[in-house]
């Protein structure tokens, strides 16, 4: 399977022969507000960060999480973002069977198979919107798996579990003897939600968060992880040394302590995600998915006759990238995810595909 992100506009912008910033990313769910403002006026005082070596505690970094989620300093290893823990946690569990809710990221695959796991794949179904359930999973750890991959909200799908049938399921698998790692990455846009406090009864309960989605960081490589404190000595044996580096460490804080910035992202997100589903969904050849995060999963339906090859190569000649989805387990070419991002360049895309849609099917 191939390993495919979204977000490669470097790529994109050489293929093309024009400059980074003309390209309108629709495939990498980036806040499309950018970083906290607090962070470009911190900037001019970031000096000693970069001709020092970064705090090896990340000693702000941990109290800013601690005052954001609620919970001790203790609970939290920072990293290189969300994908260095990603690689770590197989090589620490060292499981002997995976079980992936999917669709899912491959990149769980990837770094379990290097650990020798087998992996095995938990379905969810289009019919059932990608909704995970509950009983069914529950009947299918009873089978005994090592480790649990749950994602939440989910991704490409971006569905939400609620907080209380999450609940359920990691109570019942990490009781069980199942490490269960949760990826929260967009968790941000519906705190409420997470299972985060629930680290505190299980050791063997792994959250993963990002600073990358929400809080427009992803250049910077900014992650976290959020677990019992008994473990947290485990992973920093493991984590190679300044895994996270000094700008890294500052931007994150002041995003974190940026309440206004936090308040404003949600609002914006919350209007400009149900004013793009609802200009979507006037598209008839299109499926529109549910979603609790800043992006969308869409599907081509037959009547469209067309490809996401074909849609993606068509907006590129325009300068949009979207995130093809056939690499997505349960997926196939007729899936593709989009951000949510600025107003008219949500208004720009819907316009596009429009266009490309009606073309095609009046030569069909």
């Amino acid at each position: 399977m191939e390993r495919k992100h979204g977000g490669n506009v470097y790529q994109v912008a050489r293929q093309l022969g024009v400059k980074v910033e003309t390209i309108i990313d629709f495939s990498a769910s980036i806040n499309p507000l950018g970083y906290s403002p607090r962070i470009k006026k911190a900037l001019s005082s970031y000096e000693h960060a970069i001709i020092n070596y970064p705090d090896t505690k990340s000693y702000d970094f941990l109290q800013a999480l601690s005052s954001y989620h609620d919970l001790p300093p203790e609970n939290f290893i920072g990293g290189n973002g969300s994908t260095e823990f990603i690689h770590l946690l197989p090589g620490i569990i060292r499981p002997k069977s995976v079980l992936i809710v999917a669709p899912a990221f491959t990149e769980y695959e990837h770094s379990f198979q290097r650990a020798k796991g087998v992996v095995f794949y938990f379905d969810t179904y289009e019919k059932d919107r990608f909704e995970i359930q509950k009983k069914r999973l529950v009947e299918e750890l009873k089978r005994g798996y090592s480790a649990l991959y749950i994602c939440n909200p989910g991704n490409p799908t971006g569905g939400l579990l609620p907080a209380e049938t999450m609940n359920e399921i990691v109570t019942f698998a990490c009781k069980k003897g199942t490490n269960v790692i949760a990826d929260e990455t967009f968790m941000d846009f519906s705190e409420k939600h997470s299972i985060k406090h629930h680290v505190k009864n299980f050791d063997n309960l792994f959250v993963l968060r990002s600073m990358t989605k929400f809080f427009a960081l992803p250049g910077l490589r900014a992650g976290y992880m959020i677990l019992h404190a008994r473990a947290v000595e485990r992973f920093k044996e493991k984590q190679v040394p300044w895994s996270m580096n000094a700008l890294a460490q500052q931007a994150g804080s002041e995003s974190l302590n940026d309440s206004a910035y936090i308040k404003k992202t949600i609002k914006y997100i919350q209007e400009a995600r149900s004013a793009l589903v609802a200009e979507l969904k006037k598209i008839s050849s299109l499926t529109v998915f549910n979603s609790s995060a800043n992006f969308l999963l869409l599907k081509l339906n037959e009547s469209a006759r067309v490809t996401t090859g074909d849609i993606y190569e068509k907006l590129l000649q325009k300068g949009i990238v979207i995130r093809t989805c056939e690499d997505f387990k349960g997926l196939g070419e007729r899936f593709f995810r989009i951000a949510v991002k600025k107003k008219n360049e949500n208004k720009k895309l819907v316009t596009e595909l429009q266009a490309i849609l009606k073309a095609k099917k009046q030569k069909s």
